[in-house]
């Protein structure tokens, strides 16, 4: 446990403290945990597109973090993606037994942990964002799977689906995929294209399953039929594709880009909810959001009762009542020493607000 609080790049000020490290999307780190922030380093988070970082905050006390894949695994899982699109960009066959493994590892740690809340804001920046993105999007896929009592093979399968499903974006020009004005209605349907182009490279390597190459081809597909490429509908879609679908978006909604800013896993949730039965399908939507803390450890929320406090934990049966420690009181007053108040027993305390400092 560490004394941590996220906030806003906007608040940063000269001293603080990295608690946690800030990653480039290709794995390597832009600015390392405990470095001591300056104005150069507060910019260089603005310019590659950071909202928030996590502080070190002595004042909050302990913050229990909870992490799902271990630094290494993600690290190792972003290269691989990496390094398979570039494969198929030069036009070789994608190491399937790479691949395999990392989501082997991703499995194995998933499995393992008793109380698997996604419960952490990534920090990454917005450069190359794809291969982060693959690897946010399998991570949360195989969090619902585990959710829904997928067995070792099923998880496998889906695993390998959801950190692939964009992998036909390797076959689209960069002046397309990157462009940074509206895209024409040909490029449009260019970039559309990369669900079929996914679909074919995951068909045709024999060491990948039919079905992880549907999560390829189908995750653009919504549950009302109005996705592409085929406008199929409710169960037409694969499950592992409208599980894919979900992850897919709620990666790309938390994640800053280069036109427009991340928003925190509340906002998120609430869209998905208002998605329900359009977008996505209701039922794997409800195990989603269980697994998602719409709280962050380490936020800073406004109480009913007036108080301002930091999540400390996160309850997994109940994700939406964390416990939390009240820093400021209802008077507007520092306390001396953080009070800590468990939301799931305390009933008459609600969060009401995500608080930037």
């Amino acid at each position: 446990m560490s004394e941590i609080r996220l906030l806003s790049v906007d608040n940063l000020k000269d001293g603080m403290h990295l608690a946690k490290n800030v990653y480039r999307n290709d794995g390597n780190v832009l600015l390392a945990k405990g470095v001591c922030l300056h104005r150069g380093y507060i910019e260089k988070l603005k310019d590659f597109g950071i909202a928030s970082v996590y502080i070190v905050d002595d004042s909050v006390g302990r913050v229990e973090i909870d992490e799902l894949v271990t630094e290494q695994t993600r690290n190792e899982a972003t290269r691989i993606v990496r390094e398979t699109m570039q494969n198929i960009k030069n036009a070789r066959t994608p190491e399937g037994e790479k691949v395999i493994r990392i989501v082997d590892s991703i499995t194995e740690e998933l499995i393992h942990n008793p109380n698997i809340i996604v419960n952490l804001v990534e920090i990454r920046a917005m450069n190359d964002y794809t291969f982060a993105h693959c690897l946010g999007v399998g991570i949360l896929a195989m969090v619902t799977g585990i959710g829904l009592g997928y067995d070792y093979k099923r998880l496998k399968e889906l695993g390998i689906g959801a950190l692939l499903h964009d992998v036909g974006k390797a076959l689209i020009p960069d002046e397309i995929l990157y462009k940074p004005g509206q895209l024409s209605q040909a490029e449009y349907e260019a970039i559309k294209s990369h669900t079929k182009l996914g679909y074919e490279i995951i068909r045709d390597c024999k060491q990948f399953s039919m079905s992880s190459a549907y999560v390829a081809w189908q995750h653009h597909e919504k549950y009302d039929g109005g996705g592409y490429p085929c406008g199929l509908k409710g169960e037409a879609i694969h499950e592992y594709a409208r599980i894919t679908a979900l992850a897919d978006v709620y990666d790309a909604l938390t994640t800053s880009r280069s036109y427009r800013e991340q928003i925190m896993p509340h906002e998120a949730i609430e869209y998905l909810r208002d998605a329900e039965g359009i977008a996505f399908d209701p039922n794997i939507a409800e195990v989603f959001l269980e697994k998602i803390a719409p709280f962050p450890v380490g936020s800073l929320v406004l109480l009913n009762n007036g108080e301002k406090a930091v999540v400390v934990r996160i309850n997994p049966e109940f994700p939406g009542r964390p416990v939390v420690a009240a820093v400021i009181d209802s008077s507007g007053s520092r306390l001396e020493t953080p009070v800590e108040r468990d939301l799931k027993k305390d009933l008459t305390l609600f969060i009401t607000k995500v608080l930037d400092d």
